[in-house]
């Protein structure tokens, strides 16, 4: 019986003190691994030459500065992104991914920019301006994301949307639309425009479909020094003037965040 106390007495002690070591590990390893799906330019993508880049990867590298580490940055699909943070393949992630009750329910968040919700359509389709009009409209969105959420939202407010079309990255969504298999895409309003940027002849953005959300680093919630350590990081480089610098370098406009 005693060992058997004892033994309880080290494991409880063992994960009180792995629950508050989770910076320390970071910083003994010089390295804070960032999860990222690259399917989301500007936010994160992959260049002509395999690197990836974005707003958000250039974030993640100062809040490492910040650290005295190295951002390493490991790519996840969106829909297992979570499941792989909760199975410690990496410290956090920092992807574009936006704060809700249900994903705030088993991970914290540290808030770090607002996005809003647009409506992508082709140059020769009908403009989308309100969630109404995509009655009777195939519309195209990533799976598991706001977005998908948003429009399942709208149909089950009776508006008969013809049919959801799922992909995994918003690339898919624009080759979608562009092959005419969608009518309409629901994406973020950075990704929209960044989109139609790259391809203005063939889209552009027809109205906002959300306002702005907030959007955050996703961390274990047995990581509270970690979690502190960035809200402290994202507070700097808000003050010295690098979130803005990189913000308007990405997204062409002032921060809203």
């Amino acid at each position: 019986m005693k060992r058997l106390l004892v033994l309880a007495t080290l494991l409880t002690t063992l994960f009180s003190l792995s629950a508050f070591a989770d910076l320390d590990a970071v910083v003994k390893a010089k390295k804070l691994k960032v999860a990222v799906d690259t399917t989301y330019p500007p936010m994160e993508f992959e260049a002509t030459d395999g690197k990836i880049i974005g707003l958000d990867v250039d974030l993640a590298r100062e809040l490492a500065k910040i650290l005295k580490v190295e951002a390493e940055f490991i790519v996840m699909p969106w829909d297992g992104i979570l499941a792989g943070l909760q199975s410690n393949r990496y410290d956090i992630i920092m992807s574009s991914m936006n704060i809700t009750p249900e994903r705030s329910a088993a991970v914290n968040f540290v808030p770090y920019i607002s996005m809003g919700q647009v409506f992508v359509v082709k140059q020769t389709g009908a403009a989308v301006t309100k969630d109404t009009e995509l009655a009777g409209k195939t519309v195209a969105v990533q799976v598991d994301t706001t977005s998908f959420t948003a429009v399942e939202a709208i149909q089950k407010k009776g508006v008969k949307i013809k049919a959801i079309k799922t992909f995994p990255g918003a690339t898919e969504t624009f080759s979608a639309l562009k092959a005419n298999q969608a009518d309409v895409i629901v994406t973020d309003e950075a990704v929209g425009r960044y989109y139609t940027g790259l391809d203005a002849k063939t889209f552009k953005v027809s109205g906002n479909a959300l306002k702005p959300e907030p959007i955050g680093i996703a961390v274990r919630k047995a990581d509270p020094k970690l979690l502190k350590a960035l809200e402290e990081a994202v507070k700097t480089i808000k003050a010295n003037g690098t979130y803005s610098r990189i913000y308007k370098q990405w997204l062409k406009t002032e921060p809203t965040l």
